[in-house]
């Protein structure tokens, strides 16, 4: 529901201040939720059957020809983490990467929502643009993040095996 009527050319200064705005503010504030927040194992960052371990995104999508091209995000904040590459193969580097993916995912599901706003000062068409325009820009992360966290599972799942903490454990109990 228009509530603001603005001149074209002040519609699109806006619109663009308006995205730059919602973009770095909810980059910034999804940077400041705790880790101990992030959780990979709640219901809504599980793989679901339907996604086939992620590989349902490699073939609607083709993910893995593409993501290498994908911005990282984290660069804009200081001190962010980086999911782009892994830097190691530590159980805890690994298992704090998964709570990162958590973070991207969910950062880029919010940013979907500022979309709704643009009916305020845009006609119906213009501002189901904008909501389009939030969920295609921000559908390519959430897919990346989809894909790549059931074989980052894998990956630690295989890691935490091989762990010599485990291996010590094991050894401790086969002494009792």
């Amino acid at each position: 529901m228009q509530i603001l009527f603005l001149s074209p050319l002040q519609t699109v200064i806006v619109d663009i201040g308006a995205w730059i705005v919602f973009h770095l503010s909810t980059g910034y504030l999804s940077s400041k939720i705790p880790l101990n927040w992030l959780n990979p194992n709640h219901w809504l960052f599980q793989t679901f059957k339907w996604e086939k371990e992620g590989l349902i995104y490699d073939r609607l999508f083709r993910v893995k020809s593409w993501k290498k091209y994908i911005p990282n995000g984290s660069a804009v904040y200081k001190g962010a983490f980086s999911i782009k590459n892994l830097k190691n193969f530590d159980v805890s580097y690994l298992k704090r990467w998964l709570k990162e993916s958590v973070r991207a995912e969910l950062c880029h599901w919010l940013m979907i929502i500022p979309g709704f706003l643009f009916f305020f000062w845009n006609n119906v068409a213009v501002g189901w643009l904008m909501v389009a325009y939030a969920f295609l820009n921000n559908l390519v992360p959430i897919v990346m993040q989809r894909f790549n966290r059931p074989r980052m599972r894998k990956l630690l799942n295989k890691m935490e095996d091989r762990s010599p903490q485990k291996v010590d454990m094991a050894m401790s109990y086969a002494v009792h």
